[in-house]
Protein backbone atom coordinates (compact mmCIF):
# COMPACT_ATOMS: atom_id res chain seq x y z
CA UNK A 1 0.00 0.00 0.00
CA UNK A 2 2.71 2.79 1.22
CA UNK A 3 4.97 1.86 -2.29
CA UNK A 4 1.64 2.33 -4.44
CA UNK A 5 0.74 5.81 -2.66
CA UNK A 6 3.76 7.58 -4.14
CA UNK A 7 3.04 6.56 -7.54
CA UNK A 8 -0.69 7.30 -7.24
CA UNK A 9 0.38 10.78 -6.24
CA UNK A 10 2.90 11.12 -9.44
CA UNK A 11 0.02 9.89 -11.74
CA UNK A 12 -1.95 12.62 -10.12
CA UNK A 13 0.40 15.15 -10.96
CA UNK A 14 0.73 14.07 -14.28
CA UNK A 15 -2.80 14.15 -14.87
CA UNK A 16 -3.33 17.42 -13.58
CA UNK A 17 -0.20 19.20 -15.35
CA UNK A 18 -1.43 17.57 -18.41
CA UNK A 19 -5.08 18.94 -17.69
CA UNK A 20 -3.56 22.60 -17.28
CA UNK A 21 -1.81 22.44 -20.55
CA UNK A 22 -4.63 21.00 -22.24
CA UNK A 23 -6.90 23.72 -21.00
CA UNK A 24 -4.07 26.35 -22.06
CA UNK A 25 -3.73 24.88 -24.98
CA UNK A 26 -7.18 25.52 -25.72
CA UNK A 27 -7.72 28.90 -24.36
CA UNK A 28 -5.41 30.22 -26.89
CA UNK A 29 -6.95 27.98 -29.91
CA UNK A 30 -10.47 29.74 -28.57
CA UNK A 31 -8.77 33.05 -28.77
CA UNK A 32 -10.31 35.35 -30.05
CA UNK A 33 -13.93 34.41 -28.71
CA UNK A 34 -14.88 38.19 -28.19
CA UNK A 35 -14.75 41.64 -29.83
CA UNK A 36 -11.68 42.66 -29.48
CA UNK A 37 -10.82 46.84 -28.21
CA UNK A 38 -7.73 48.64 -29.72
CA UNK A 39 -7.07 52.13 -28.39
CA UNK A 40 -5.82 55.30 -30.38
CA UNK A 41 -4.48 57.64 -28.14
CA UNK A 42 -5.33 60.66 -30.45
CA UNK A 43 -8.30 62.00 -31.97
CA UNK A 44 -10.51 60.89 -34.48
CA UNK A 45 -9.80 62.26 -38.11
CA UNK A 46 -5.57 62.17 -37.96
CA UNK A 47 -3.39 60.29 -39.11
CA UNK A 48 -2.73 57.40 -36.37
CA UNK A 49 -6.70 56.78 -36.16
CA UNK A 50 -6.95 56.26 -40.11
CA UNK A 51 -4.50 54.02 -39.75
CA UNK A 52 -5.95 52.01 -37.13
CA UNK A 53 -9.57 51.93 -38.51
CA UNK A 54 -7.92 50.47 -41.93
CA UNK A 55 -5.94 47.79 -40.05
CA UNK A 56 -8.58 47.20 -37.32
CA UNK A 57 -11.56 46.51 -39.96
CA UNK A 58 -9.36 43.78 -42.16
CA UNK A 59 -7.55 42.51 -38.93
CA UNK A 60 -11.09 41.73 -37.71
CA UNK A 61 -12.17 39.98 -40.43
CA UNK A 62 -8.97 37.31 -40.39
CA UNK A 63 -9.94 37.21 -36.42
CA UNK A 64 -13.23 36.49 -36.95
CA UNK A 65 -14.23 39.29 -34.42
CA UNK A 66 -14.91 43.06 -34.89
CA UNK A 67 -12.52 45.31 -33.42
CA UNK A 68 -13.55 48.18 -31.95
CA UNK A 69 -11.44 51.50 -32.36
CA UNK A 70 -11.72 53.59 -29.31
CA UNK A 71 -9.81 57.30 -29.34
CA UNK A 72 -8.80 58.17 -25.91
CA UNK A 73 -6.86 61.50 -26.72
CA UNK A 74 -5.01 63.29 -24.19
CA UNK A 75 -1.63 64.03 -21.99
CA UNK A 76 0.22 64.19 -25.13
CA UNK A 77 -1.22 60.26 -25.97
CA UNK A 78 -0.13 58.99 -22.38
CA UNK A 79 -3.58 58.53 -21.50
CA UNK A 80 -4.55 55.67 -24.13
CA UNK A 81 -1.70 54.06 -23.02
CA UNK A 82 -1.81 54.32 -19.36
CA UNK A 83 -5.28 52.82 -20.10
CA UNK A 84 -3.67 49.90 -22.05
CA UNK A 85 -1.64 49.36 -19.28
CA UNK A 86 -4.20 48.88 -16.54
CA UNK A 87 -6.20 46.24 -19.03
CA UNK A 88 -6.28 42.83 -18.53
CA UNK A 89 -3.01 40.93 -20.51
CA UNK A 90 -5.76 38.62 -22.02
CA UNK A 91 -5.07 40.47 -25.49
CA UNK A 92 -8.44 41.56 -26.04
CA UNK A 93 -7.17 45.31 -25.52
CA UNK A 94 -4.67 46.65 -27.77
CA UNK A 95 -3.29 49.82 -28.69
CA UNK A 96 -1.66 51.85 -31.67
CA UNK A 97 1.65 52.81 -29.68
CA UNK A 98 3.10 56.25 -31.36
CA UNK A 99 6.77 57.67 -30.32
CA UNK A 100 5.68 58.47 -27.29
CA UNK A 101 5.62 55.12 -26.27
CA UNK A 102 9.24 55.32 -26.80
CA UNK A 103 9.57 59.31 -25.37
CA UNK A 104 7.77 59.13 -22.56
CA UNK A 105 10.60 57.68 -19.65
CA UNK A 106 12.37 60.90 -21.01
CA UNK A 107 9.64 63.35 -20.99
CA UNK A 108 8.12 62.74 -18.05
CA UNK A 109 9.21 62.50 -14.38
CA UNK A 110 7.72 60.12 -12.66
CA UNK A 111 7.05 58.47 -16.24
CA UNK A 112 3.72 57.02 -16.64
CA UNK A 113 4.90 54.44 -17.85
CA UNK A 114 8.10 51.79 -18.93
CA UNK A 115 7.81 50.81 -22.32
CA UNK A 116 9.97 47.41 -22.14
CA UNK A 117 8.05 46.19 -18.69
CA UNK A 118 4.47 47.54 -19.23
CA UNK A 119 4.34 46.71 -22.99
CA UNK A 120 4.22 43.99 -25.20
CA UNK A 121 4.57 45.07 -28.91
CA UNK A 122 2.81 42.99 -31.44
CA UNK A 123 4.08 44.05 -34.79
CA UNK A 124 5.39 47.54 -36.31
CA UNK A 125 1.99 48.52 -38.14
CA UNK A 126 3.21 51.60 -40.36
CA UNK A 127 5.43 54.26 -40.88
CA UNK A 128 4.26 57.71 -40.57
CA UNK A 129 6.91 60.40 -42.29
CA UNK A 130 6.87 63.70 -41.61
CA UNK A 131 6.99 66.55 -44.06
CA UNK A 132 8.05 70.06 -43.64
CA UNK A 133 5.26 72.30 -44.57
CA UNK A 134 4.59 76.08 -44.36
CA UNK A 135 2.36 79.02 -45.42
CA UNK A 136 2.36 79.91 -48.86
CA UNK A 137 2.40 83.75 -47.28
CA UNK A 138 6.04 82.79 -45.98
CA UNK A 139 7.74 83.55 -49.73
CA UNK A 140 9.29 80.02 -48.98
CA UNK A 141 9.64 77.45 -51.60
CA UNK A 142 12.61 74.93 -50.29
CA UNK A 143 14.21 74.33 -47.55
CA UNK A 144 17.27 76.50 -48.54
CA UNK A 145 15.28 79.40 -48.61
CA UNK A 146 13.67 78.66 -44.93
CA UNK A 147 17.52 78.37 -43.76
CA UNK A 148 17.65 82.21 -45.20
CA UNK A 149 14.53 83.44 -43.77
CA UNK A 150 15.44 81.79 -40.33
CA UNK A 151 18.98 83.65 -40.56
CA UNK A 152 16.76 86.89 -41.23
CA UNK A 153 14.20 87.12 -39.02
CA UNK A 154 15.29 88.78 -35.97
CA UNK A 155 12.85 87.14 -33.27
CA UNK A 156 13.08 84.07 -34.83
CA UNK A 157 10.82 81.64 -36.66
CA UNK A 158 8.03 80.29 -34.82
CA UNK A 159 6.68 75.88 -35.69
CA UNK A 160 4.34 74.16 -34.13
CA UNK A 161 4.33 71.03 -31.99
CA UNK A 162 1.27 69.34 -30.82
CA UNK A 163 2.84 67.82 -27.88
CA UNK A 164 6.03 68.39 -25.96
CA UNK A 165 9.13 65.34 -26.92
CA UNK A 166 6.19 64.43 -30.01
CA UNK A 167 8.04 63.21 -33.30
CA UNK A 168 7.25 66.63 -34.51
CA UNK A 169 8.75 68.43 -31.62
CA UNK A 170 12.00 66.22 -32.28
CA UNK A 171 12.21 66.77 -35.58
CA UNK A 172 12.00 70.47 -35.19
CA UNK A 173 14.19 70.65 -32.59
CA UNK A 174 16.50 69.10 -35.28
CA UNK A 175 15.99 71.09 -37.45
CA UNK A 176 16.59 74.25 -34.92
CA UNK A 177 19.88 72.79 -33.61
CA UNK A 178 20.85 72.38 -36.91
CA UNK A 179 19.94 75.97 -38.81
CA UNK A 180 22.12 77.38 -35.49
CA UNK A 181 19.08 80.03 -35.03
CA UNK A 182 16.65 80.50 -32.12
CA UNK A 183 13.23 79.66 -32.93
CA UNK A 184 9.75 79.78 -30.96
CA UNK A 185 7.77 76.66 -30.07
CA UNK A 186 3.98 77.03 -30.32
CA UNK A 187 2.66 74.09 -28.90
CA UNK A 188 -1.00 72.90 -29.71
CA UNK A 189 -3.45 69.87 -28.37
CA UNK A 190 -3.89 68.84 -31.93
CA UNK A 191 -1.71 68.24 -35.49
CA UNK A 192 -4.73 69.44 -36.93
CA UNK A 193 -5.33 72.93 -34.75
CA UNK A 194 -1.46 73.35 -35.36
CA UNK A 195 -1.48 72.47 -39.25
CA UNK A 196 -4.80 75.17 -39.27
CA UNK A 197 -2.63 78.32 -37.99
CA UNK A 198 -0.02 77.09 -40.05
CA UNK A 199 -2.52 77.60 -43.54
CA UNK A 200 -3.64 81.29 -41.69
CA UNK A 201 0.01 81.95 -41.36
CA UNK A 202 0.32 82.49 -37.73
CA UNK A 203 3.01 80.01 -37.14
CA UNK A 204 5.95 79.66 -39.59
CA UNK A 205 6.17 75.86 -40.22
CA UNK A 206 5.48 72.37 -38.75
CA UNK A 207 6.30 69.12 -39.00
CA UNK A 208 2.84 67.25 -39.99
CA UNK A 209 2.46 63.63 -40.89
CA UNK A 210 2.25 63.43 -44.52
CA UNK A 211 -1.16 61.35 -43.35
CA UNK A 212 -2.16 64.70 -41.98
CA UNK A 213 -0.71 67.02 -44.01
CA UNK A 214 -1.55 65.38 -47.56
CA UNK A 215 -5.06 66.85 -48.81
CA UNK A 216 -3.69 70.61 -47.68
CA UNK A 217 -0.04 69.78 -49.93
CA UNK A 218 -2.11 68.51 -52.76
CA UNK A 219 -5.06 71.95 -52.38
CA UNK A 220 -2.09 74.31 -52.33
CA UNK A 221 -3.08 75.31 -48.97
CA UNK A 222 0.03 74.83 -47.86
CA UNK A 223 4.21 74.61 -49.30
CA UNK A 224 5.67 71.12 -48.61
CA UNK A 225 9.52 71.68 -48.60
CA UNK A 226 10.84 68.28 -47.17
CA UNK A 227 10.19 64.76 -46.23
CA UNK A 228 11.62 63.28 -42.76
CA UNK A 229 11.84 59.71 -44.51
CA UNK A 230 15.24 58.02 -45.75
CA UNK A 231 13.36 57.85 -49.45
CA UNK A 232 10.87 60.13 -50.59
CA UNK A 233 6.98 59.74 -49.41
CA UNK A 234 5.33 57.99 -52.52
CA UNK A 235 2.08 60.35 -51.70
CA UNK A 236 4.66 63.57 -52.74
CA UNK A 237 7.55 62.40 -55.20
CA UNK A 238 8.30 65.82 -55.83
CA UNK A 239 9.13 66.72 -52.33
CA UNK A 240 12.83 65.74 -51.04
CA UNK A 241 13.91 64.04 -48.21
CA UNK A 242 15.24 66.69 -45.41
CA UNK A 243 18.92 64.93 -46.36
CA UNK A 244 18.61 65.74 -50.05
CA UNK A 245 17.58 68.95 -49.07
CA UNK A 246 20.97 69.39 -47.04
CA UNK A 247 19.38 68.51 -43.55
CA UNK A 248 20.91 65.50 -42.19
CA UNK A 249 20.00 63.26 -39.16
CA UNK A 250 16.46 63.56 -40.59
CA UNK A 251 15.99 60.46 -41.67
CA UNK A 252 13.47 58.51 -39.42
CA UNK A 253 10.03 58.53 -39.76
CA UNK A 254 7.18 58.09 -37.07
CA UNK A 255 6.59 54.19 -36.15
CA UNK A 256 3.45 53.44 -35.42
CA UNK A 257 3.18 49.80 -33.44
CA UNK A 258 0.54 47.64 -32.02
CA UNK A 259 0.92 46.71 -28.71
CA UNK A 260 -0.75 44.63 -25.31
CA UNK A 261 -0.40 44.81 -21.67
CA UNK A 262 2.58 42.98 -20.69
CA UNK A 263 1.60 39.85 -19.30
CA UNK A 264 -0.19 39.05 -22.55
CA UNK A 265 0.26 35.23 -23.24
CA UNK A 266 2.94 34.51 -25.75
CA UNK A 267 0.44 32.40 -28.14
CA UNK A 268 -2.38 34.95 -27.75
CA UNK A 269 0.65 37.66 -29.39
CA UNK A 270 1.50 35.11 -31.68
CA UNK A 271 -2.37 35.15 -32.67
CA UNK A 272 -2.20 38.29 -33.14
CA UNK A 273 0.96 39.33 -35.00
CA UNK A 274 -0.01 36.44 -37.71
CA UNK A 275 -3.37 38.45 -38.19
CA UNK A 276 -1.74 41.67 -38.73
CA UNK A 277 1.12 40.17 -40.50
CA UNK A 278 -1.79 38.61 -42.85
CA UNK A 279 -3.58 41.83 -42.79
CA UNK A 280 -0.52 44.29 -43.82
CA UNK A 281 0.65 42.15 -46.97
CA UNK A 282 -2.66 41.89 -48.78
CA UNK A 283 -1.96 44.75 -51.19
CA UNK A 284 -5.29 46.42 -51.10
CA UNK A 285 -4.45 47.09 -47.30
CA UNK A 286 -1.17 48.47 -48.04
CA UNK A 287 -2.37 50.97 -50.97
CA UNK A 288 -5.15 52.22 -48.37
CA UNK A 289 -2.20 52.77 -46.36
CA UNK A 290 -0.39 54.74 -48.98
CA UNK A 291 -3.42 56.52 -49.78
CA UNK A 292 -3.67 58.05 -46.39
CA UNK A 293 0.03 58.38 -46.20
CA UNK A 294 1.81 56.26 -44.26
CA UNK A 295 4.23 53.21 -45.50
CA UNK A 296 2.96 49.78 -43.91
CA UNK A 297 5.99 47.83 -42.07
CA UNK A 298 4.62 44.30 -40.86
CA UNK A 299 7.40 41.74 -39.06
CA UNK A 300 7.51 39.41 -36.17
CA UNK A 301 6.80 40.54 -32.59
CA UNK A 302 10.28 39.93 -31.63
CA UNK A 303 11.25 42.76 -34.16
CA UNK A 304 8.69 45.05 -32.65
CA UNK A 305 10.15 44.45 -29.17
CA UNK A 306 13.82 45.26 -30.78
CA UNK A 307 12.54 48.11 -32.31
CA UNK A 308 10.55 49.92 -29.26
CA UNK A 309 14.15 48.96 -27.44
CA UNK A 310 16.02 50.71 -29.92
CA UNK A 311 13.76 53.86 -30.47
CA UNK A 312 13.57 54.38 -26.49
CA UNK A 313 17.19 54.32 -25.94
CA UNK A 314 17.76 56.77 -29.29
CA UNK A 315 15.33 59.36 -28.84
CA UNK A 316 15.58 59.73 -24.85
CA UNK A 317 19.26 60.70 -25.53
CA UNK A 318 17.93 63.18 -27.85
CA UNK A 319 15.36 64.43 -25.62
CA UNK A 320 17.94 64.53 -22.69
CA UNK A 321 20.59 66.25 -24.87
CA UNK A 322 18.30 68.71 -25.74
CA UNK A 323 16.89 69.24 -22.70
CA UNK A 324 13.64 69.20 -24.04
CA UNK A 325 10.49 68.93 -21.42
CA UNK A 326 6.63 68.94 -20.87
CA UNK A 327 6.73 72.24 -18.71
Amino acid sequence: MSSSRPHLLHTLALGLALSAGLVGHADAQAFPDRPLRLIVPFGPGGGTDLLARVVAERAGQVLGQNIVVENRAGGGATVGIVALTQARPDGYTLAICPPICATAPALYRPAPFDPNTALAPVIAVADLPLVLVVPRSLGVSDVQGLLRKARETRRGLSYASPGAGSSNHLAAEIFRRFSGQEMVNIPYRSGAAALTDVISGRVDFFFDTVASALAQVRSGEVVALGVTGRERAPQLPDVPTMGEAGVPGLESSARARLVVPAGTPPAVVATLNDAFHRVLEEPAVRQRILDIGAIAVGGSADEAVEGLREETARLGALIREAGITTE
